[in-house]
């Protein structure tokens, strides 16, 4: 019977990673490398925690070579490692940023499969008639910066999945994926729309999609027109930005005036042009743009 060091029976529902912890930050490579080796025999045998592809993939970044080699290893040869997203930017780094020709060449193999799981997910939902399934997918292109396979996505006929494209594809900021959110900008869907002026605001409505913006504030949808209005106020180029939210000032709707009005604050203290128009909105028969107008003007 096998016991401890006190005599007592071990206990067979310890936690057979209790301790690799500490050892994994032990400040000898010896040890680092051993408690690595140890985690990766866990892992074979079904007894390795859900955390261990992260933890090996953080270990690409070891300052020890005999470290990375060991956790490179186990992330090439051990099947059906689960990486959440701490584990995919630890990847990330280490292809972009590794000193290690093995480690970035290892850590770009692990991305490309991962990529090629989630576009393999994709189209099974697409097969399947399971949006759920592809949303799903498109944000885990998104985690793994894969912008190609994202816009692919594009064209998809759920909703939903078009709304995760527009929003991975803002946050991406990515020039390869400005074709496709282009293209969701002339959405039939306002709600697409939406999402898709969201990005292009995170992008600062950069020029390839600054005329679709534009175009968004003539949109039969107010919803739609208050948030290229709200868009326009993070465009880079006031040039384009301004005479259309000059424009907006006089829509129709309340809430797009009062959005044309929030989005021209930024350019009050030196566009002469801008000053003249949030003046003039001062006479808005609406007392909230009068308000904001004054906020503005402050």
């Amino acid at each position: 019977m096998t016991t401890t060091d006190r005599g007592a029976p071990a206990d067979p529902t310890a936690d057979p990673t209790a301790d690799l912890d500490g050892l994994l930050r032990d400040p000898e490579p010896e040890v680092r490398a051993a408690a690595l080796q140890t985690l990766a025999d866990l892992v074979r045998a079904d007894r390795g925690p859900l955390s261990a592809g992260d933890t090996f993939a953080w270990a690409l970044a070891d300052a020890d070579p005999e470290v990375r080699r060991v956790a490179a290893a186990a992330l090439r040869d051990l099947p059906e490692l689960y990486l959440g997203d701490e584990g995919v930017e630890a990847l990330l780094l280490a292809r972009s940023g590794g000193a290690d020709p093995h480690v970035r060449q290892v850590a770009a193999d692990v991305l490309a499969a991962l990529v090629r799981t989630a576009d393999e997910l994709y189209a099974q939902g697409l097969q399947d008639g399971e949006p759920h399934l592809r949303v799903q997918a498109v944000v885990g292109l998104v985690a793994l910066h894969a912008a190609a396979e994202v816009a692919d996505a594009a064209d998809d006929p759920a909703r939903e999945v078009r709304v995760a494209v527009a929003e991975g594809l803002g946050r991406l900021a990515r020039p390869s994926g400005l074709p496709a959110l282009e293209h969701l900008l002339a959405d039939h869907d306002p709600v697409v729309r939406m999402a898709a002026l969201d990005a292009a605001a995170a992008l600062g409505v950069p020029e390839p999609l600054a005329g679709r913006v534009v175009t968004a504030l003539t949109h039969p949808s107010w919803q739609v027109r208050r948030r290229a209005a709200l868009a326009l106020g993070a465009a880079d180029d006031p040039e384009t930005a301004v005479p259309s939210l000059v424009r907006a000032l006089r829509d129709r709707i309340v809430d797009v005036r009062r959005a044309a009005v929030q989005s021209l604050e930024r350019w009050a203290s030196h566009r002469p042009d801008v000053l003249t128009a949030l003046t003039e909105a001062l006479a808005d028969p609406d007392p909230g743009v009068r308000t904001q107008v004054r906020w503005a003007l402050a």
